[in-house]
């Protein structure tokens, strides 16, 4: 059971942002489709700093062009597309938008390039965790690519990735994986299984395995996308950091610290030689590398790195973006861990109310700042505030994990502590028997997590005076002990 605040590591989702290919042929086209041809090459080898010069040049040549011209379109949500991958958002949503009116003013509103463009919008909104506006994105793409011929498994897939991220942000888990499982369907199908877009979607399908704890089912997908990635992109592109650091993540969930640490560096040292000092995607492996240090006791050096990652979340991402309640949770825990509990409340308490804003805001992150500010009740022995943020907390995750889910086993049993240390002991009974059958069925009969809900079940059946009941959970508990 968990007996300390939980870190937040966080995600890096595969993105699903499209840079439209010159026309066939373009490498012998003259103009804007030559030039474009030449920047989505280096943009596709991580190259960004080069490639951003030349889509710079693309735009000049396109701006002289009729303001109503395709090849401009192309041009701005190209260029979009790049800032977008370098996390500058505020610069590429004007492009996406300028695009796509273009685009609609040329060929229609159910053009395939409108919907591309509308896709990429969703997927900025989602990032910057407007995920009502971006559903609302998606969902015009999926309807233009169902409608659609040409490309349209494709477009529709890109479109199906997007909405099963909100939905997985929502904490719509089947749903989720059900809108990524078609995308990886339609992809493999239609690209064929070694397609770069088919590594988008296992990744994400991965992502989504992993915070359920599917270990087993979400380690071949990270692998398998790793090798499409390499195979196409080489060792050191960005797309390679991002498996690199999700993968990472599934071994520190697992405890295997030492080669989940080697991977968020190799992860860390990519970002910051291709991305910069300031990428949002860097702030995700500095905070997730910082958790693993604070495991293993190395509190300066991950204090460092977490200051680093808030201040780079903050300025991109702005202040109200649940990565950010990530980090300021992971910075409190570090003050948890380091005693200073008068400076966790407040950044505690500040993640929780970022989280609060989200839309549709019952979620997995939000739960688990909830359990560590009932943690730090707990230690401060504010039993009744920590009873309660213990059952806020078991709520959402019942809502989104279903009830016999290890995590709302930790959560009862918790409960049933708060309550046994304020004496209302046949009400802490009631919550450590029921965390005793969720840990029977999620970690079986012999579990160290089993013997401690049913050890301080016994004591308060002793406390509410039922000694022959007690005397039943006493003998089951040595019974236990004595077979392991």
């Amino acid at each position: 059971m968990k007996s300390c605040p939980t870190a937040a590591t966080l995600k890096g989702v595969a993105l699903s942002v499209v840079f439209l290919l010159a026309a066939p042929g373009a490498a012998q086209v003259s103009g804007v489709e030559a030039t474009l041809h030449e920047a989505g090459k280096l943009q596709a080898r991580g190259e960004y700093r080069q490639a951003e010069e030349v889509y710079k040049t693309a735009l000049q040549e396109a701006e002289k062009l009729s303001p109503q011209d395709p090849r401009l379109a192309k041009t701005l949500n190209n260029l979009a597309s790049l800032y977008h991958l370098q996390g500058r958002y505020s610069e590429a949503e004007p492009l996406y938008l300028r695009a796509s009116e273009i685009w609609k003013a040329v060929l229609g509103d159910e053009d395939e390039r409108v919907a591309t463009c509308l896709n990429n919008l969703g997927e900025l909104n989602r990032q910057l965790g407007r995920l009502d506006k971006a559903e609302e994105y998606y969902k015009v793409s999926l309807e233009i690519s169902e409608a659609a011929v040409r490309n349209a498994p494709v477009r529709l897939a890109s479109a199906l990735n997007g909405i099963g991220m909100i939905q997985q942000e929502r904490g719509n888990l089947p749903e989720a994986e059900a809108s990524q499982r078609r995308a990886l369907e339609l992809q493999e199908k239609n690209l064929g299984a070694k397609s770069l877009k088919v590594a988008v979607s296992l990744n994400n399908l991965a992502e989504l395995y992993r915070i359920q704890r599917k270990f087993s089912q979400a380690e071949p997908l990270y692998l398998r996308a790793l090798e499409i990635r390499r195979d196409v992109l080489g060792e050191n592109h960005p797309e390679i950091a991002n498996i690199l650091n999700n993968y990472a993540a599934m071994l520190q969930d697992q405890e295997d610290l030492v080669r989940a640490g080697q991977m968020y560096r190799r992860a860390l040292a990519i970002r910051e030689s291709v991305l910069g000092r300031e990428h949002p995607h860097l702030a995700v492996t500095l905070n997730n590398l910082a958790t693993l240090e604070r495991s293993n006791g190395n509190y300066l050096e991950a204090e460092a790195m977490l200051r680093r990652s808030v201040a780079i979340l903050e300025k991109s991402l702005g202040p109200d973006h649940e990565n950010l309640a990530a980090g300021l949770n992971n910075l409190a825990d570090l003050s948890v861990a380091q005693e200073k509990l008068l400076e966790a409340e407040p950044l505690y308490r500040r993640a929780l109310e970022i989280m609060e804003k989200q839309p549709g805001h019952r979620s997995i992150q939000q739960a688990g700042i909830l359990e560590n500010l009932g943690a730090l009740f707990l230690r401060q022995e504010k039993y009744r505030g920590a009873e309660q943020f213990f059952t806020r907390a078991l709520e959402l995750n019942e809502a989104v994990l279903g009830p016999r889910h290890k995590s709302v086993g930790d959560l009862n049993h918790l409960i049933a502590v708060s309550m046994q240390m304020q004496g209302r002991y046949s009400e802490a009974g009631k919550h450590y028997r029921q965390a005793s059958g969720i840990y029977e069925s999620a970690v079986g009969a012999s579990h160290p997590d089993l013997v401690s809900s049913l050890s301080g079940y016994a004591v308060s059946l002793r406390k509410a005076q039922k000694d022959r009941e007690a005397e039943a959970v006493e003998e089951r508990v040595r019974r236990i002990l004595a077979n392991r």
